[in-house]
């Protein structure tokens, strides 16, 4: 799904509905720790409604979670995922990037 259709998704949700509870508890922001690939790729952060994070399940619905990488997550604010990354996984903060959906999505959270 789009970044536009995952927002709409993500506005969409019922606090009182069950199903949605599960969505809602997931938002926030993930990063996706891939160990084998650790040396020659970055970290990169990501938000909930972000097409390859898709609230910390990824694009491949296939994929054996652990086996290359992991979604770590969700953390509630940008702060705390880069403390995690600091002090779990020894990385220096501008050794990370944020994906392009960190700032659509502060965007579209601001406008609220």
């Amino acid at each position: 799904m789009s970044r536009e259709e995952l927002w709409k998704l993500d506005c969409s949700l019922d606090s009182n509905d069950e199903v949605h509870k599960i969505l809602i508890a997931k938002r926030g922001y993930y990063i996706y720790y891939n160990e084998p690939n650790k040396n020659t790729r970055l970290i990169n952060i990501h938000s909930h409604i972000c097409g390859r994070c898709n609230w910390g399940s990824g694009q491949i619905k296939a994929a054996e979670s652990g086996r290359n990488g992991v979604w770590i997550g969700p953390f509630s604010c940008l702060t705390f995922v880069e403390n995690f990354i600091q002090v779990n996984l020894n990385e220096f903060v501008n050794q990370v990037e944020r994906c392009s959906c960190i700032s659509f999505y502060l965007s579209r959270v601001k406008k609220q």
